[in-house]
């Protein structure tokens, strides 16, 4: 890393998020993104925005960490496995550990801010359920 304060100003981060969910601020990337991030092999750290509803597909994580911390908005998990929901609030924050089998759900205008580490792209998908497909849904 260089020997320098290295910035990533807010009107990048906004602008960059107007036509991308999902950002990263700092990483080793492998797929070019919109924003000009901090490039670090030690971990990820980024910001999604949900301007609509949006539910993602259940998977896991074989070894990262993933914190979080809801900015704005809601978001949903549904651990696929033992079927138990949670539900974060803005000012909410939570980690989701490794070999957690899980899907997701965030209302429209959700921000969060996330750390990974280990980086990479460790996630795994699994097979979604008639249970979980309808919980994707928002039903």
């Amino acid at each position: 890393m260089n020997k320098q304060i290295c910035i990533i100003k807010n009107e990048q981060i906004k602008y960059s998020l107007e036509n991308n969910a999902r950002q990263y601020l700092v990483g080793k990337l492998s797929l070019p993104q919109t924003l000009n991030h901090i490039e670090d092999d030690k971990l990820e750290i980024g910001i999604t925005s949900y301007t609509d509803f949006h539910s993602e597909s259940p998977h896991y994580h074989t070894q990262a960490y993933e914190y979080q911390y809801i900015v704005k908005g809601t978001t949903e998990y549904m651990d696929v496995e033992t079927g138990q929901e949670y539900t974060f609030h803005q000012g909410d924050f939570y980690v989701t550990p490794p070999g957690i089998k899980y899907a997701q759900r965030s209302q429209p205008g959700t921000e969060i801010f996330f750390i990974k580490t280990p980086p990479g792209n460790d996630k795994k998908i699994i097979e979604n359920t008639d249970k979980v497909k309808e919980w994707l849904r928002g039903k």
